[in-house]
């Protein structure tokens, strides 16, 4: 079981990193598409990339580098952006060039604006020529460390945001009548993020997972139980986008990220005291399934169409359907390995209920008290 779990959080300890997104606005002006990245300047250097265990830098940081340091840093940027970022209109790779205007100023604005504590934030300009007639504008992401690109795309008065995941290719506008405007996110890109947000991102979700698994490792009543949760935390994540319930505060999320942590200590230690699944455990599923919700809403609230509530309905279904099969993902490795060991099956449940429930108290204690034990929790 130890091994199994191991397993499953291998691709989060591969995935760590310092920022879990980058913000990039793209406007079309004419011939040209310029995109506006808003980027950490201390992620931009490959030897803070990567790494949890890195103290963020801020605008100290950023404002003792000097000349010499900018230019190392401008030049990590180029790199980088040309390493992660392809843009494709009609099929066909773009060139591009990238700009930071602000480290090229004698006194860049960062050295008098800003508090010392904030994040080092710069701004990357990135302008590429459009082909005259160009039908579809394509991005494709490909980031080591599996860092979401959250891309705004206008035109006029239209604008859609897109996340994209590592290692995929997003249409970011299409031509209309006239000429390129931007493309509403489809249900399937929703499902992609759904699911992304389990596997390998949902550390929370797949413990909880694992520990229904280990009381009941049948695939109805484990079913039921990842509907009924599925169910649950689409209720208060659709509350939540449409402002009825609002956990954007730094204290309501932190609330709310313990409550999620002894959700999964409840479980596994629960699974250590019952033998078999009980209507008392389904109505908890329910409850837990609202509460983890409420943790869904906390990150993707600003990614969720509030000027296009035509468009709400569609980017539920679809993400949590992403979220759905990430969990019955997660299910099947579990019955891969450990369906088929029948009577020795209650040494798994034990020995898996212990590192569930442990795990969930030692997330409890890191939230609670805002230290670090276990960098991969």
């Amino acid at each position: 079981m130890l091994r199994f779990l191991l397993l499953l959080l291998c691709p989060l300890v591969l995935h760590a990193h310092q920022i879990a997104e980058i913000a990039i606005t793209l406007e079309i002006e004419g011939d040209t598409a310029v995109c506006t990245a808003e980027v950490d300047a201390a992620y931009m250097l490959p030897e803070f990339q990567g790494d949890e265990d890195e103290e963020p830098k801020d605008l100290v940081w950023l404002r003792q580098q000097g000349p010499e340091g900018w230019a190392k840093i401008s030049e990590a940027t180029r790199t980088f952006w040309k390493d992660c970022l392809k843009l494709e209109a009609d099929g066909k790779e773009l060139d591009w060039s990238l700009d930071i205007p602000e480290l090229k100023e004698a006194s860049p604005p960062f050295m008098t604006e800003g508090e010392p504590e904030e994040l080092p934030m710069i701004e990357a300009v990135i302008r590429a020529t459009l082909p005259e007639g160009v039908h579809k504008l394509d991005a494709a992401w490909k980031e080591p460390f599996g860092v979401v690109l959250v891309v705004t795309v206008r035109k006029d008065a239209e604008a859609e945001v897109k996340p994209i995941v590592s290692g995929e290719r997003m249409t970011l506008a299409e031509r209309g009548d006239t000429d390129l405007a931007p493309v509403p996110r489809s249900i399937g890109d929703w499902i992609i993020l759904g699911f992304h947000h389990i596997l390998p991102l949902g550390v929370d979700h797949i413990l909880f997972v694992l520990g229904l698994f280990l009381l009941a490792p049948k695939w109805r009543p484990l079913l039921q139980q990842t509907i009924i949760f599925t169910i649950a935390h689409s209720i208060t994540l659709g509350m939540a986008s449409l402002g009825w319930v609002d956990t954007s505060s730094d204290q309501a999320s932190r609330w709310v990220e313990i409550l999620i942590a002894a959700s999964i200590a409840w479980v596994g230690i629960e699974n250590l005291l019952v033998k078999e699944l009980g209507k008392g455990r389904l109505a908890l599923v329910g409850l837990f399934g609202l509460i983890h919700g409420l943790g869904f809403a906390s990150v993707l609230s600003e990614w969720l169409p509030k000027d296009h509530p035509e468009q709400l309905a569609g980017a539920l279904f679809g993400f949590n359907v992403g979220v759905e099969v990430g969990q019955i993902t997660v299910l099947l490795g579990a019955f891969a390995l450990f369906g088929w060991w029948k009577d020795r099956f209650v040494w798994v449940k034990w020995t898996g209920s212990v590192l569930v429930g442990l795990a969930g108290l030692i997330l409890v204690i890191e939230r609670l008290m805002e230290v670090e034990i276990l960098t991969f929790l």
